[in-house]
């Protein structure tokens, strides 16, 4: 009877630590991927995030442009618009533009005719680096008394 020899191992060792760095590798460019897209993910809602809230610093700019006013705003020639405003920068890239325009009169109940509700749509868009963009619009009303 022969002796049972064992085969021989000779580059085992090469081998696995080959097959080991080699999945110790895809981990490590599955983590660098994966925390790069959680990092872009992050910064597209920031940044969306900043130019929504530039839309609404807007519309507050043209509900303040209406609550400061002592009369109705002069309705100008293009078409019921009182007011529009160019870019207003914010904070960084952040900036915001609005218009103020009339859409016609209403009377509360209870009120003469002589306290008017003269009625408005503020549309405002904002902007926050070069790819975020939004947009909001607000009705108002302000009540002013007429003919003191």
């Amino acid at each position: 009877m022969k002796p049972i020899v064992p085969p021989p191992r000779d580059g085992f060792a090469l081998v696995t630590a080959l097959l080991v760095v080699l999945v110790l590798s895809v981990l490590a460019v599955g983590v660098a991927w994966i925390a790069s897209s959680e990092r872009r993910s992050t910064f597209a809602a920031s940044t969306h995030s900043s130019a929504q809230l530039a839309a609404d610093a807007g519309t507050e700019a043209g509900i303040h442009f209406l609550r400061v006013a002592e009369m109705p705003p002069a309705v100008t020639a293009a078409g019921g618009v009182v007011m529009t405003t160019g870019t207003v920068p914010l904070q960084g890239s952040q900036t915001f533009a609005f218009d103020c325009e009339y859409t016609g009169r209403s009377f509360r109940p209870g009120w003469g005719i002589e306290y008017p509700d003269f009625d408005y749509r503020i549309r405002s868009q904002g902007n926050a680096s070069i790819d975020a963009e939004s947009r909001a619009r607000v009705l108002a009303s302000r009540m002013f008394r007429m003919g003191y």
